[in-house]
């Protein structure tokens, strides 16, 4: 905006200068022409008067071309960092993506894991079932275990240990008194 501005401005002194030389040689002609009429005082005050005002215009056109070209270096470094903006927010844009594309990595995995919980979770209770039921069955084997020392107890008197079959009736007796001191444990 600024840089427009100036080139306007720089066409307008332009013109002006270009306005100047051409009444300054206009002047000159005249003067020439004119050697009569109107002092050479007058003309020359108005020849200084004129070389003056286009000596002016041309300093006022030199700053400005010094200001323009000020101005174009100052828009290159301008143009320079915007160029390097741009690519760091095209880096950031993509890291932006990456971290996107991550995030929804995490949200499946973590989906899956909570599908994966959830399915542990029941084979847990299945198997805690199976375990309580296995243990009432053992349970039932060590009463049923007991109950069978007891009657061994009760033949082992009312046969004797005598004979063969008392004996092992008595071996076999022990062993069941064996089986029910160990299922004692899980009562």
């Amino acid at each position: 905006m600024e840089v427009e501005k100036e080139r306007k401005e720089k066409r307008k002194i332009e013109e002006d200068r270009d306005d100047l030389k051409e009444h300054y040689k206009k002047a000159q002609v005249s003067l020439r022409r004119a050697k009569v009429g109107g002092s050479s005082d007058q003309l020359q005050k108005e020849v200084q008067e004129g070389k003056a005002r286009a000596e002016h215009w041309e300093r006022r056109f030199q700053e400005m071309q010094s200001q323009n070209l000020a101005l174009e270096e100052e828009n290159k470094g301008l143009k320079s960092k915007l160029k390097e903006l741009k690519s760091k927010v095209e880096d950031l844009e993509a890291a932006l993506q990456e971290g996107k594309l991550q995030i929804e990595q995490l949200e499946t995995q973590g989906d899956y894991l909570k599908g994966e919980l959830h399915q542990s979770r029941g084979q847990i209770r299945e198997r805690d079932h199976v375990m309580e039921e296995a243990i009432a069955q053992i349970r039932e084997v060590a009463e049923y275990v007991q109950d069978l020392v007891v009657r061994a107890d009760v033949l082992s008197m009312m046969c004797g240990s005598s004979s063969d079959i008392g004996r092992e009736l008595a071996l076999l007796l022990d062993r069941v008194k064996n089986l029910g001191i160990r299922a004692k444990a899980y009562l």
